[in-house]
């Protein structure tokens, strides 16, 4: 039994908009914002089953293409907003996605990741917001999982560096 397009999108999106959201906002640190790269996500995704091709994964497809569309927004020139310039927070969705061996301010670590490198940001958020595994990093970024849980690694060790600064 073959399922359509639209009913695989409709399963991906009731299964992982929720986890694209928390992607994006980790990065965006707007909500608006965070939601409206959801919104472009789902349609470029469905765009492409539209031009009848497939896709064997879906998880990883949504992850990539939210990753590519932030990537293509951090090369625009960039406006400050309101909620920007008063620093709003973030809260992390799922404590048990928290590494015990890490004890930190959350917020304060979020709104730090912003400083890494776009490679171990995206690594670090991915494993501890979005609580993914280094193999499913590696399908998402295209990379190995050795090298994934290297930026990873140093990722954290970035991170943790910059929390002991006042």
């Amino acid at each position: 039994m073959s399922t359509t397009p639209e009913t695989q999108f409709e399963a991906a999106y009731d299964l992982h908009a929720d986890a694209i959201f928390r992607f994006c906002y980790a990065h965006l640190g707007n909500r608006d914002r965070a939601k409206d790269a959801v919104q472009e996500t789902f349609v470029r995704v469905w765009t492409h089953l539209a031009k009848g091709k497939k896709i064997n994964a879906f998880r990883p497809f949504l992850y990539r293409t939210a990753r590519n569309f932030l990537i293509d927004q951090s090369r625009r020139p960039k406006t400050s907003s309101l909620d920007a310039l008063l620093g709003g927070g973030f809260d992390v969705a799922d404590d048990r996605m928290v590494d015990p061996a890490i004890t930190i301010d959350a917020s304060r670590a979020i709104r730090l990741t912003s400083s890494l490198d776009p490679q171990y940001r995206d690594a670090v958020l991915l494993r501890y917001v979005n609580g993914m595994m280094p193999k499913d990093i590696a399908s998402i970024t295209g990379e190995t999982e050795n090298t994934v849980s290297v930026r990873i690694h140093r990722g954290l060790e970035k991170l943790r560096s910059l929390l002991q600064q006042p």
